[in-house]
């Protein structure tokens, strides 16, 4: 049985969010019976409440919520990682249409496209976006190298080539081929070129708690921290699941499986399928407006770096990836959970980050934290991946009134509103509830096809050699340890520490 580790590197989104949410339990006591319970607490979960809420609220339906969070609320991946609403608008279009075909590969994207304007309605509707500091705009991939450069603008030249350069979501798209003007666009030092596309930013813990808030105010959903699930049945004779926690037991007619990484603690199923990942980030002071647009840094297709900063009060830039120094040591982070644990030679990374490659930096070098190492300013958090590169949202084939939604892959900022809004009339069609589709979501794609979740996937995938596959990440890792970028002052000498 895997938990997620009880005492979690402290993350500066949660630490400087301050949330009243975040041990909050709305009763004493569990409730000995619910219509759904929902276990965990991150995006995925929240979105799923904040969905059956929304579809159910016109004809006075709403069933009873019960969720379920092992450690604080939103305590997970979704209050450590993220912050970037960054569709992959044309990168993974050469793999996806390899698979897929072009027109499989543009249903992928134009469901990840389909977020940005999905936020900036629901954030209007509910009154929440300057809350959750929401924000649209431009994102950029830099090419840093060479490599990075012909692996981006292929991406780019293959799609328009597919689907036409007035074609769907490639026309949002544009290529600064100039060195200079890519510089100056992107403020990385040493740009070769970039790739420009439609992207968004958000505070994803902040996003989540006023969510929550928003349901708990139905009255209809029953929140509780530091309760995890330690086991579910299978539907009985009489229709109802049982969820045991360490506080009591719990009768439910559906349980929806929102964990993401520790979703095979309960469904053994996928086992095989679903693993996690360490990601590292840190918060920067920077003036206000420094950055000017969320962004990539690209040397090949392991080593990257990416950061938006936050508005005011906050200015803080949140920089993630530093592969440059995680190369040196790929079992610190593939395939690990320890969210616990601060990788050697990381916070000294950051904080020589801007200095190294931000033009016009003029603050201090070593940068300041936005707070202390211990305390927020550099941390660790879980990402999953599933084995073929796609999430599983649906109904449990085999396992009646049970459903899931996980395995983003490190991508779900712009999965997984639309693919919660996808399972919540599953949920309700179980119960036998009476819904409307609410206009929020009428406009959008319907999931992806390689989303689904069917006994044929699961069957094919559990078949998988995941040792293999773990094995050749690795090694494609490895490829990346000789390249200059990677053996610079900055990331080479700290790997010997390692």
């Amino acid at each position: 049985m895997v938990l997620p580790i009880d005492n979690p590197s402290k993350s500066y989104w949660i630490e400087a969010a301050e949330s009243e949410l975040r041990n909050y339990r709305s009763t004493p006591d569990l409730p000995t019976e619910t219509d759904v319970v929902i276990v965990g607490s991150g995006y995925t979960g929240a979105a799923t409440a904040y969905w059956i809420h929304k579809f159910t609220a016109q004809n006075g339906t709403t069933p009873r919520i019960c969720m379920l969070e092992s450690r604080d609320i939103c305590g997970g991946a979704t209050g450590r990682n993220g912050g970037q609403l960054r569709p992959h608008a044309y990168s993974r279009y050469p793999p996806w249409s390899s698979r897929f075909g072009p027109d499989g590969a543009l249903e992928l994207i134009k469901h990840e496209m389909a977020h940005l304007p999905a936020f900036e309605e629901l954030l209007a509707e509910e009154g929440i976006a300057e809350e959750v500091c929401f924000k649209l705009g431009e994102t950029f991939d830099a090419a840093m190298s060479e490599e990075a450069w012909a692996r981006l603008k292929d991406a780019y030249e293959l799609m328009k080539k597919d689907h036409g350069e007035n074609g769907d979501v490639i026309r949002d798209c544009r290529l600064i081929e100039d060195p200079a003007a890519a510089e100056e666009f992107t403020q990385m030092r040493g740009c070769l070129g970039a790739v420009v596309h439609p992207s968004g930013q958000i505070w994803p813990y902040k996003f989540i708690h006023a969510l929550l808030r928003i349901v708990l105010q139905t009255g209809h959903l029953n929140l509780q921290s530091h309760t995890p699930a330690i086991h579910v049945s299978d539907r009985d004779g009489n229709g109802w699941i049982t969820v045991q926690t360490p506080r009591g037991d719990i009768r439910t007619k559906t349980v929806m499986h929102a964990t993401n990484r520790w979703v095979p603690h309960l469904l053994s199923a996928f086992e095989n399928l679903i693993f996690p990942g360490l990601a590292t980030l840190a918060a920067i002071r920077a003036p206000e407006g420094f950055i000017k647009r969320t962004g990539a840094q690209h040397w090949d297709g392991v080593v990257n770096n990416y950061h938006l900063q936050l508005p005011p009060p906050y200015n803080t830039i949140i920089v993630g990836g530093a592969k440059q120094l995680l190369v040196h040591n790929p079992q610190s982070w593939i395939r690990s959970d320890r969210e616990d644990k601060l990788i050697p030679g990381v916070s000294e990374f950051y904080q020589s980050w801007p200095k190294s490659d931000i033009v016009g930096w003029e603050g201090d070098d070593p940068a300041e934290l936005g707070k202390e190492v211990g305390v927020g300013g550099c941390w660790t958090g879980v990402a999953s991946s599933s084995i073929d590169g796609f999430p599983f949202v649906g109904a449990i084939p085999d396992r009646q009134g049970h459903f899931v939604a996980a395995g983003y892959t490190g991508h779900g900022m712009p999965r997984i509103l639309l693919s919660a809004a996808h399972i919540a009339p599953l949920i309700l069609n179980s119960l036998g509830v009476a819904y409307t589709t609410p206009d929020l979501v009428k406009p959008y794609p319907a999931l992806p096809r390689p989303f689904e979740v069917t006994r044929d996937r699961i069957e094919v995938l559990q078949k998988v050699d995941a040792d293999a596959r773990f094995e050749e990440s690795v090694r494609e890792v490895e490829e990346s340890v000789g390249k200059v970028f990677c053996n610079t002052e900055r990331c080479g000498l700290k790997s010997a520490e390692m």
